[in-house]
């Protein structure tokens, strides 16, 4: 066997990654968070009905966490800015320590949307949509 030659591949490969900032937490962006993401880089003022059938079924799959829940009925509610009802949810999902990176995102995003996105959040978007 080449035991040297495997471990090396694999020290260096750890190191890369090390070095990159790069884990394995990154590239657990679920779809239905990716979803959300490229519906909200293309929003002006709230989400088109072809959206809201996307929001609506994402709502409804179990396969969606909680927050995903959550930040996709903002999302159908969503004129112009959140509803007051949809503020408090939202804070909560940006305060959660189990919530992953990109869904503490769209939730901040979404709290401070105004009509559309900035340029800021657009391109955070679109990193979480990759």
């Amino acid at each position: 066997m080449n035991f040297p030659r495997i471990a090396f591949t694999i020290l260096f490969s750890l190191s890369l990654l090390a070095i990159t900032g790069v884990s394995a937490a990154d590239d657990k962006v679920s779809a239905a968070t990716r979803t959300m993401a490229e519906i909200m880089i293309s929003l002006h003022h709230y989400p088109s009905d072809a959206d809201k059938d996307k929001l609506k079924m994402l709502a409804a799959e179990a396969s969606t966490s909680n927050h995903e829940k959550v930040i996709a009925q903002a999302l159908l509610n969503l004129k112009h800015k959140p509803a007051d009802a949809d503020k408090p949810k939202l804070q909560a999902i940006t305060k959660d320590a189990a919530a992953p990176a990109a869904v503490k995102s769209l939730a901040s995003i979404l709290l401070s949307l105004n009509h559309q996105p900035t340029d800021a959040d657009t391109a955070e978007l679109q990193r979480i949509t990759k």
